[in-house]
Parts: structure tokens; C-alpha cells; sequence
């Protein structure tokens, strides 16, 4: 992979993952605020909104080693299985928080309507296939990882 591609991929991620941070600073003050107009739900804004933004960190954090071995033309290696595995689990579980919420709202507290019914089967599906997406990819490496160690033998 080409250095300033790399650089400008780190770079990217750096904002996301201060962006990131950030969003776990104003979850305390998105839970007051939801919490003054809809009190069922007052306890629950902070734990969701800190395990998917822990989610994203983790999965942001595999994506830099990913680069990283990309950057070294290392990617075809187990070390990148592992990684982009850790990306799939918190596609999951942000998928899962996201269908969480939006099922609490629409079937537990009864708030919202269309748009958080919309929300709930929106969440499962794009989670659904984004996370699908990257099985096939993990696949596609583990084929491609295979294939690269059998050219290696060869050679």
C-alpha cells in the first residue's frame, strides 16, 4: 500500500476515533435531555449509547492494525483474520444495540412510531448485511491467505 494512502487513512481514522470519544462525552448529556422529555427511557441512553461507541472504538482499533499490516504488504497473514473477526463481532453488536433500542422504544415504552418502527428494521437489515458483507470478505482473505501460502510452498 502506497505511504501517503496510509497516512491519509490514519489520519481519517484518528478524526473518527475523536469523534468518537467525544460522542461519549455528550451521551451523559443526550440522556439528559431525552430523559426530561421521555423519562422510560432516561436509564437506558447512557448504557447503550457507551457500549456501541465502546463498539465502534474496538472495531476502529482492528481497522488500524488492518492498515497497518496493508502498510508492511503483510495483510495476507492469520494476524489479519483475527482483526477483521473483532470488526464482524462489533458490526454485530452495534446491529444489535441499534435493533435493541428501537425494539424498546416501539414494543417496550410504545414511543415514536413509524420512524422508530422504520429504525428497528432498518438496523437489521443494514446491520444484517453489513455484517454479512464482511464475513464474505474474512472469507475472501482467509481463500486469498491460503493461496499465498501454497505459492510461497511452491516457490
Amino acid at each position: 500500500m502506497r505511504p501517503p494512502l496510509v497516512a491519509c487513512t490514519r489520519a481519517l481514522l484518528v478524526l473518527v476515533v475523536l469523534g468518537t470519544a467525544l460522542s461519549m462525552f455528550l451521551a451523559p448529556l443526550l440522556a439528559a435531555e431525552v430523559g426530561a422529555q421521555y423519562s422510560e427511557v432516561r436509564s437506558l441512553v447512557v448504557p447503550y449509547s457507551v457500549l456501541a461507541l465502546l463498539a465502534v472504538e474496538v472495531a476502529l482499533v482492528a481497522v488500524w492494525r488492518l492498515l497497518g499490516l496493508a502498510a508492511r504488504d503483510e495483510v495476507f497473514d492469520p494476524r489479519a483474520l483475527r482483526s477483521v473477526t473483532v470488526v464482524i463481532g462489533c458490526v454485530a453488536t452495534v446491529a444489535t444495540l441499534a435493533a435493541t433500542v428501537f425494539g424498546h422504544l416501539t414494543f417496550g415504552a410504545q414511543l415514536g412510531g413509524p420512524l422508530v418502527l422504520l429504525g428497528l428494521l432498518g438496523s437489521l437489515v443494514g446491520g444484517g448485511a453489513l455484517a454479512l458483507l464482511v464475513v464474505v470478505l474474512r472469507a475472501l482473505l482467509r481463500a486469498a491467505t491460503a493461496d499465498r501460502r501454497e505459492l510461497a510452498a511452491v516457490i
